[in-house]
């Protein structure tokens, strides 16, 4: 469900009240209730992407008709609370025979337990760390640890499995593009239509349609002389745990960054070794020739 700035380079976002006056530029629906899921469930214009579901997981109705709907849009299904929702995740399994879903989870008490059921249950996880309290942090640690070495996982959890290719020699994006919180690429509107930036809740955090902002931010961290500018991973994260409070430590965040980075060499030593093998297999004198 992830997509690329290259795919959309201006992929928007909004309520669905507001989504109703769109017509062919690529859009995602935020929906809130029944009736907006099922309004845009059974009528899905040709440029919506995905509907992204906040606080519906308990509605058993609402997944009955996903499930069997005729339509194939995708689902991004938004928890809030991990520890209190995740057992809900079960609603969800007679819905991926009908479409593409996704499970999106913030950095929060019960996130392991929901990043462990939802691999279970093959569905791709996306989790939004944002800036991870120290019991937030352990548990991104956990999920961490399970997604690296758990043989059942098979479905990317994000951001985790970008970072991972990244570090193991494959192309690298931001945490801003890979998390879709990329305010040029993915633009979030709220009710009366004014841009917002990622994870803003106050109006002086309203986006100007053209604004750099992740450039823009990121070098006014620099030039203050924040831990970005020797960060070895600034690439990959270019700030994203520096929003919206500038003096948020990355300490923590470092070590998890670290997990990965050890993981992907690994990789990359395995992939070496493997091709290394191949190579000497194919040269040698009583190898055949393919």
């Amino acid at each position: 469900m992830r997509v690329s700035e290259e795919a959309y380079p201006s992929l928007r976002i909004m309520p669905s009240a507001l989504a109703e006056t769109q017509e062919e530029l690529p859009f995602v629906v935020i929906v809130r209730n029944r009736a907006e899921f099922f309004r845009w469930l059974r009528k899905p214009p040709r440029a919506l992407r995905w509907l992204q579901v906040e606080g519906m997981l308990a509605d058993s109705e609402a997944w009955a008709e996903a499930a069997h709907n005729a339509s194939h849009v995708p689902l991004d299904v938004m928890l809030f609370d991990p520890a209190s929702e995740f057992s809900d995740l079960y609603r969800l399994v007679d819905v991926c025979a009908a479409r593409e879903v996704r499970v999106t989870v913030p950095a929060a008490p019960g996130l392991a337990k929901v990043v462990r059921l939802a691999a279970a249950l093959r569905l791709p996880i996306r989790v939004l760390p944002g800036q991870p309290a120290a019991e937030a942090l352990e548990e991104l640690h956990d999920a961490l640890e399970f997604y690296l070495h758990e043989p059942m996982v098979e479905t990317p959890v994000e951001f985790f499995h970008s970072l991972l290719a990244a570090m193991s020699g494959g192309d690298a994006n931001s945490l801003w593009m890979i998390l879709e919180e990329d305010a040029e690429a993915f633009q979030l509107f709220d009710a009366d239509g004014q841009p917002r930036l990622p994870r803003a809740a106050d109006s002086d955090k309203v986006m100007t349609a053209s604004a750099a902002f992740v450039e823009t931010h990121l070098n006014r961290l620099i030039a203050e002389g924040a831990e970005c500018a020797t960060c070895p991973w600034q690439q990959q994260c270019r700030g994203y745990f520096k929003w919206p409070d500038p003096l948020y430590s990355c300490e923590g965040i470092k070590q998890l960054f670290s997990s990965i980075q050890v993981a992907g060499n690994e990789i990359r030593k395995e992939l070496a070794d493997i091709a290394t093998a191949d190579a000497e297999s194919i040269s040698s004198p009583g190898g055949d020739a393919i």
